[in-house]
């Protein structure tokens, strides 16, 4: 499963990334992960990730992107997901 969201964060050079969320599929089973993408490199990047919450329980990924100048594009938009993979 992948939930991909854009955001316009301007000219400011870092950003801050959260996002609350649950599973229905368990992260201990198949674990949850939150990416930015990486304009320079062309790759999604771990930011953070879950392994240790339960199914249908809230838990919140986030992350610090000190410097956003590989991240952001010329509209000054960051590309995020989160993203598990089903067993």
């Amino acid at each position: 499963m992948i939930h991909e969201y854009k955001d316009f964060i301007g000219d400011n050079p870092a950003a801050t990334l959260t996002c609350e969320l649950q599973s229905t599929l368990t992260p201990t089973v198949a674990t949850a992960y939150l990416q930015i993408y990486n304009r320079d490199t062309t790759e999604w990047e771990n930011v953070d990730s879950n392994n240790t919450a339960d199914a249908d329980t809230d838990f919140t990924l986030t992350g610090i992107i000190a410097d956003t100048t590989n991240y952001i594009d010329t509209q000054q938009i960051i590309s995020c997901r989160v993203y598990q993979e089903a067993m």
